[in-house]
C-alpha cells in the first residue's frame, strides 16, 4: 500500500529534524529573569568604535562619523550608569586625533564634570594602529613629524592629556565594592594575571558569589584563562572580532569562567556573523550587511545581589534592543552561561498564527545593455546589446517570525521536497535584519530565499517548508505551502 501525499510529506520533514506537525514546548525563563529590584551597579559597555581621521585634512570631524559612539554615550547617560567599559580600538589608524575625537564626544555627552568612571583598555589599533598600511607613513612622510601624530610614540603622555588621567599598562579600578581589572594592547599577560591573583585576598575577589571583571581587547589566551579560571567568579569582556551581539555563542564557557564578546559600535557595524555549525547543517546564505543590517551595538549591564543582566542593544537608528536579556544567577550550577542552559531560556522562535510562505518562479530574460564607444569617440558611440537570459530562480520569501516575543529569530531552513522519491532540497538563510535592533528589520522583517531551478528537484508540485532558528540553533514549528511548478 503506498504512502498518502501528506504522509510523504511529514516524512521527509521529520527525516531532516523537522518538528512539522507538532513542536517542542517553549522553554521557561529562569527563576529571576526579570528583577523587580534596584541595581547596585549599572555600566555600560562599548568595543571597536574604530573612529578615524578624514584622509587629505585635519577636518574637524571624524571621516567616520562619531554619531553611534555618541548615541552609545548618550544612551549610557540617560540610563545614569556608574561606569562606561570600553574593550579597545578606539582609534582606527592609531592617531592622536582620532582617540581625541572620542574625548570630545564624551565631554560633549557628560560636559566638564568627567561623567561615570572610564573603564578603558587599549586595542591593537590604538598601540599599532600607524603601523597598519601605510596610511600614516604616506600622510606624514616625515618620521619626526610623523610621530606627533601617534598614539603610541607616547601612549602614556598621549592618554593622560587627552582623558584627564594616568596611563597604567594594568589597572585596577572598584566601582561600588566592584572589582574591575584591565590590561592594555601589549602587556604580558602573566603581568595581568599576577595583579588579578594579588588582589584576591585583600579585595575579597573569592569572597561570596560577586563578580569581579577582566577587561582586555582580545580574548583572554589560554594560560590567561587558566590563571583566571581559578577565580571562579570571574567574568571577561572582550573585544576585537567585531561578532554581533544578536549571536548567542559569543557568551563562551571555561570551566566556570564566563568570556563574553562586545560587538563593535564603529560606522562600518559588526557585521561578522559566524558559528554557522552551531545553527544550521546547512550552509548559511543571506549574510549581506544590506539584508541582516550592520549593527552599531552595545551592552548595558546591571548587577544585583543575586545575578548580572546584560542588556543588548543597537544604536543604528536610535536606541533599540536586539533581544532578550542575558542573565546569570550568580552561584548557579551547572553555570548559568554554558551552552545547555543557555539552550534552555533562548527559547523557540515561532511564526504568527497565519502566517504564510509567498513563492513564486522568475522566468523573465533579462537584457544586458553594454554601451561601448568606439575608438573613445563620444560623439559616435556604437552601442552593443547582448542578450544574457537569467536562469529562472525559486523565489520564497519567509514572513518575520515574531509570533513568540521571548525567543528572537536568527535564521531559517527551508526545505524543498519534489515527487515522491524524486528528492529533496535544503537550504537555510539569515534573518532578514536578525544584525538590527528589533522592529528595524527591512521589508517588515520579510526574507528572500533565491533558489535557482537548477537545484530544484524534480516534480510538477513542489512542497516547501521553512521553520524559524535561534542562533543556539533551537528551532519553532514550520509553515509549509505547495507550488506548481
Amino acid at each position: 500500500m503506498g504512502v498518502t501525499r501528506l504522509e510523504f510529506i511529514k516524512g521527509a520533514l521529520v527525516s531532516i529534524g523537522f518538528g512539522a506537525f507538532g513542536g517542542r514546548r517553549l522553554f521557561a525563563a529562569p527563576l529571576g529573569w526579570k528583577h523587580g529590584g534596584q541595581p547596585n551597579l549599572v555600566f555600560g559597555v562599548l568595543s571597536d568604535t574604530h573612529l578615524r581621521t578624514g584622509v587629505k585634512s585635519e577636518n574637524p570631524g571624524a571621516n567616520w562619523p562619531d554619531r553611534y559612539f555618541a548615541a552609545a554615550l548618550d544612551y549610557f547617560r540617560f540610563r545614569n550608569v556608574d561606569a562606561v567599559v570600553h574593550c579597545g580600538d578606539f582609534a582606527h589608524r592609531g592617531q592622536t586625533r582620532e582617540m581625541e575625537f572620542h574625548a570630545e564626544a564624551w565631554r560633549w555627552v557628560f560636559g566638564a564634570r568627567g561623567g561615570p568612571v572610564k573603564l578603558f583598555v587599549t586595542g591593537n589599533h590604538d598601540a599599532d594602529g600607524a603601523t597598519y598600511g601605510d596610511f600614516v607613513e604616506n600622510r606624514y612622510p616625515d618620521p619626526v613629524e610623523r610621530a606627533k601624530h601617534v598614539l603610541a610614540t607616547d601612549m602614556a603622555a598621549n592618554w593622560e592629556r587627552i582623558w584627564g588621567e594616568k596611563y597604567a599598562p594594568v589597572w585596577h579600578k572598584e566601582v561600588k565594592g566592584y572589582h574591575f581589572f584591565g590590561r592594555n594592547w601589549g602587556v604580558d599577560y602573566r603581568d595581568f594575571a599576577g595583579l588579578v591573583n594579588n588582589s584576591a585576598v585583600p579585595c575579597g575577589l573569592d569572597a561570596g558569589t560577586r563578580p569581579f571583571f577582566v577587561l582586555q581587547h582580545r580574548r583572554p589566551y589560554a594560560e590567561l584563562r587558566k590563571a583566571l579560571s581559578s577565580h571562579g567568579n570571574a567574568v571577561s569582556f572582550f573585544g576585537h572580532n567585531h561578532w554581533s551581539a544578536s549571536n548567542w555563542n559569543v557568551i563562551s564557557l571555561y570551566g566556570a569562567f564566563p568570556c563574553i564578546q562586545c560587538p563593535s559600535c564603529e560606522p562600518r557595524g559588526c557585521t561578522a556573523l559566524t558559528w554557522d555549525g552551531y545553527i544550521s547543517k546547512a550552509p548559511l546564505e543571506g549574510r549581506e550587511p544590506e539584508k541582516v543590517g550592520k549593527g552599531r551595538q552595545g551592552f548595558v549591564v546591571k548587577l544585583y545581589d543575586d545575578m548580572m543582566v546584560i542588556e543588548r542593544h543597537d544604536f543604528t537608528d536610535g536606541v533599540a534592543s536586539i533581544g532578550t536579556d542575558w542573565v546569570m544567577p550568580l552561584g548557579q550550577r551547572p553555570h548559568p552561561f554554558s551552552k545547555g542552559e543557555l539552550k534552555k531560556v533562548i527559547g523557540e522562535p515561532q511564526f504568527r498564527k497565519g502566517a504564510k510562505l509567498e513563492v513564486s518562479l522568475d522566468r523573465i530574460d533579462k537584457i544586458n545593455k553594454i554601451a561601448k564607444t568606439a575608438n573613445d569617440n563620444p560623439v559616435n558611440p556604437v552601442n552593443l546589446v547582448q542578450e544574457n537570459p537569467a536562469s529562472p530562480k525559486l523565489c520564497v520569501r519567509i514572513p518575520l517570525a515574531d509570533g513568540h516575543p521571548g525567543s528572537r529569530v536568527y535564521a531559517y531552513e527551508v526545505v524543498v521536497i519534489g515527487e515522491e522519491g524524486s528528492g529533496k532540497l535544503f537550504k537555510a538563510v539569515y534573518a532578514a535584519g536578525c544584525n538590527m535592533g528589533i522592529g528595524h528589520e527591512p521589508n517588515k522583517g520579510v526574507t528572500t530565499l533565491e533558489i535557482p531551478n537548477s537545484e530544484l528537484p524534480p516534480g510538477k508540485t513542489l512542497v516547501i517548508a521553512a521553520r524559524p532558528l535561534t542562533s543556539l540553533g533551537t528551532s519553532g514549528r514550520p509553515i509549509i505551502t505547495d507550488f506548481k511548478v
